[in-house]
Parts: C-alpha cells; sequence; structure tokens
C-alpha cells in the first residue's frame, strides 16, 4: 500500500504523547531557574543576617536570628559587638527574650550591591558571554573582594575565621551566576523548549468540530 504524500507530511509533524509535557516540564524548570536567580538577594540577605523562618502555630511566621551574622555592627570605643535585646516567640506563640546580635545592615547592603552588578539580577541571566570575558571578570572581582572584605574586617564585624570561607561563599555565588550566561546557555535553553513547544503543538492532533445543521 502507498504512502501519499499528505500522509507522510502528518507523520513527520506527529507528536509522540509525551512531547507535549516533557517541553512544558523544561519551560517550567527554566522559569524557575530564572526566578530562582532573582529571589536569590532577599534570601542571601536574611542569611547574611543569620535568621531564619520561624513558623508558629496559629500559621504566621516571622525571621529570628538563629546564628551570628556575617556583618555585625561593632562599638567603635570597646571593639565589641553590638547586642541588643528582642522579642520573639516560642512556636506556641509565647514571649521570650532573647540578645542577638546587631546586624550590619550597611555592610550587608554593599556586598548585595556588588552581587547585582555581577549577575545577581533580571539581564545578566539572559545574556551572552563567553567564558573568557567570564573568567577574567572573576579574577577581578575576586581581587575586588578581598581587598574591600580585607579594608572593612574591623568595621564590619567579620570574623577573621569566617573570612576565608566568607569570600569563597560570595565568590561562588558570582560564578554560578555569570555561568548562566556562559555562551548564552540560559537564551539557547529558552528558544530549544521555545521550539519543541511549537513543534509539539503543531503536531497535536485537532478536535473535530461539529458544523451545525442551521
Amino acid at each position: 500500500m502507498e504512502t501519499t504524500q499528505s500522509d507522510t507530511s502528518k507523520e513527520g509533524s506527529m507528536a509522540y504523547p509525551n512531547q507535549m509535557g516533557d517541553a512544558k516540564t523544561s519551560m517550567a524548570s527554566i522559569s524557575s531557574l530564572i526566578k530562582e536567580n532573582q529571589q536569590l538577594l532577599p534570601v542571601l540577605r536574611r542569611e547574611f543576617r543569620g535568621e531564619a523562618l520561624q513558623q508558629y502555630a496559629d500559621g504566621s511566621y516571622s525571621y529570628i536570628q538563629v546564628s551570628k551574622p556575617y556583618f555585625i555592627r561593632i562599638d567603635y570605643k570597646t571593639s565589641e559587638p553590638i547586642m541588643q535585646k528582642v522579642k520573639y516567640k516560642t512556636h506556641e506563640g509565647k514571649e521570650y527574650d532573647k540578645e542577638i546580635y546587631t546586624p550590619n545592615d550597611e555592610a550587608i547592603e554593599e556586598i548585595l550591591s556588588m552581587l547585582k552588578s555581577m549577575g545577581i539580577n533580571q539581564i545578566t541571566i539572559l545574556t551572552n558571554i563567553d567564558e573568557d570575558t567570564i573568567l577574567d571578570d572573576l579574577r577581578e572581582f575576586e581581587c575586588k573582594l578581598a581587598a574591600v572584605l580585607a579594608l572593612k574586617q574591623k568595621p564590619w564585624g567579620i570574623d577573621k575565621e569566617m573570612l576565608p570561607m566568607l569570600q569563597t561563599k560570595i565568590k561562588t555565588i558570582v560564578q554560578d551566576s555569570r555561568y548562566l550566561a556562559c555562551n548564552g546557555n540560559t537564551i539557547k535553553a529558552i528558544q530549544k523548549t521555545v521550539q519543541r513547544v511549537e513543534q509539539a503543538w503543531e503536531g497535536e492532533p485537532r478536535k473535530r468540530v461539529g458544523k451545525s445543521p442551521f
């Protein structure tokens, strides 16, 4: 039995049952990646402040300090950390007093501003950067970051033992963000997924619509 040209054309554009589902899953994954990159700065702000989310029995929640902040305010006269008393609640909602470190929000915002300019933003992830440029940017940023942290170590209240870990952590965040744009990786992934969605959509069988006798 011969196959007509029109039949062959239809078979060529036929979508497998799971093709549309896979394409939608890929698009959702890319959207999630972009969204996470955009929401990273608020997450880092909480982490630098040493805070974590505490949920209560009534469904409400708040952020509480659970660890020493990366950057703390220092008393210039005594060179000691500035502490403050705050009221926290237990899981059941009972209030209690706790003495916590005072985060150095000025230092935190300056570091977050550096991260934003280096790639934690809505634009960089969708650009096309070659690897040599990324490596040059990372080397320049690492030198600048090391200089800033060394210069500001005392006024920003940075723990000497924490300094190398903090520098590595910040550098890694920038590195991961910039590599999302390496050779247009994210853009290419979006374009490829859109093409898959279009192909799957064109290959889906159309529902027959009955003609009205009137």
